[in-house]
């Protein structure tokens, strides 16, 4: 589990061996699994404690955070890599952006200062350790690397927007 953290805070870093590891490495998509779904959980409750409502908890909440999260992440991965394949013929596979991906997440923590600046920043950290992961996987120079991202990341916000209806449907049955 150490491992988990220890690498994940190495790519926050922007140190390249630390997305070379985890595409070596045959568990880095369920690492990542664990650090995206940890960091949505952790989001919640951070939002719930710096707002002072930490007794709002609310399970479905969480869950929402969390299932967000981590759909927002595959299919940004997912994205990412598809553009990659198919627009710049790179010779990835899927699972690998998804395990290499997930090590970056950690600036998304941002989100929980419920600061609109502080939030832009950690996505643009986010996104700029995306192009760097990207760059890692495909072997695709830095542009079309961060083509990849920016077009997976358009992708991943209209799912997310789309995700959200049901959510709302979901919440009003109880």
């Amino acid at each position: 589990m150490t491992k988990i953290f220890t690498r994940a805070f190495r790519a926050t870093l922007f140190q390249r061996e630390a997305f070379r590891q985890a595409y070596f490495d045959g568990d880095s998509p369920a690492d990542a699994a664990i650090l995206v779904s940890l960091v949505g959980a952790l989001t919640y409750l951070g939002l719930l404690a710096i707002n002072g409502i930490f007794g709002a908890f609310d399970i479905r909440g969480l869950l929402e955070f969390v299932i967000g999260a981590v759909i927002s992440w595959l299919i940004l991965a997912f994205a990412t890599w598809g553009v990659a394949r198919w627009l710049f013929e790179s010779m990835s596979r899927p699972q690998t952006m998804i395990g290499v991906q997930g090590m970056a997440v950690l600036p998304l923590l941002a989100d929980m200062s419920n600061n609109q600046l502080i939030g832009a920043a950690g996505l643009i950290w986010y996104l700029a350790l995306l192009v760097i992961a990207t760059q890692e996987v495909t072997d695709l120079d830095l542009r079309k690397s961060g083509v990849s991202v920016l077009i997976g990341f358009a992708v991943a916000a209209l799912f997310r927007a789309l995700l959200a209806v049901p959510f709302a449907a979901f919440s009003s049955l109880f």
